[in-house]
């Protein structure tokens, strides 16, 4: 009788070793992943961006380069289909298309934090909203990537679902895929990627041209 609980208890923690050894990755994974991005004071990269629009069945794509610095500052410089620039320059977020000759600026205090640009900022605790699993590791361009999709714990119609691949040396994000509740996806593909390099404050300053409309949303009652 004992000999056969023995061979139970051990049949059962060989079972369950294999879960145990990946949840101890996923965190090893996820540590190093925050910690990459919450030591770096800042970030520049080349970026591709396809949205897949489930609604209408279309796709529109996009290329740019993208800046961060912290504390708050950021640069989305969209080189195609048209030039056009999203800037925070840690107060106001200005949304610039030249050939429109419209600018919107936004206080962004009032604006629900996105989870992408949070990670960039090192700016969240992952496993604290996110169910995190592994998907499998990839090989891209002869090189191996660590994926990660990530279920938000509360539910949140803009994230359904997260998907992340990391270099497994740098634990830099080289794509992510954004899918809403309403099946729309977002990727973003990142390369030329150069973090610390003393990115000027200027970068992120942002003046209306002159003939340039400024709109502004109405501020919500407090």
């Amino acid at each position: 009788m004992k000999i056969h609980i023995l061979v139970t208890a051990l049949m059962v923690l060989l079972l369950c070793a294999p879960s145990f050894a990946a949840q101890s990755e996923i965190d090893r994974c996820v540590k190093n992943l925050e910690k990459q991005y919450g030591a770096m004071k800042d970030f520049r990269a080349d970026f591709e961006q396809e949205t897949h629009l489930a609604s209408i069945q279309r796709v529109e794509k996009g290329s740019g380069a993208v800046w961060f610095k912290k504390p708050g500052k950021m640069l989305w410089e969209y080189k195609t289909p048209q030039a056009q620039k999203i800037i925070l320059d840690g107060k106001t977020l200005w949304f610039y298309v030249p050939e429109d000759k419209q600018v919107m600026k936004n206080n962004f205090s009032t604006i629900p934090q996105h989870i992408v640009v949070d990670l960039f900022r090192g700016k969240i605790a992952i496993q604290e909203k996110f169910k995190v699993s592994f998907i499998q590791e990839e090989m891209k361009n002869s090189r191996k990537e660590i994926s990660l999709e990530l279920i938000p714990l509360v539910y949140d119609p803009t994230v359904k679902k997260l998907t992340v691949w990391v270099d497994p040396e740098k634990f830099y994000i080289m794509r992510s895929c954004l899918e809403d509740e309403f099946g729309t996806k977002t990727i973003l593909v990142f390369s030329n990627i150069a973090t610390d390099k003393n990115i000027p404050d200027a970068t992120f300053e942002f003046t209306p041209p002159p003939g340039v409309e400024v709109f502004e949303p109405p501020q919500a009652q407090q």
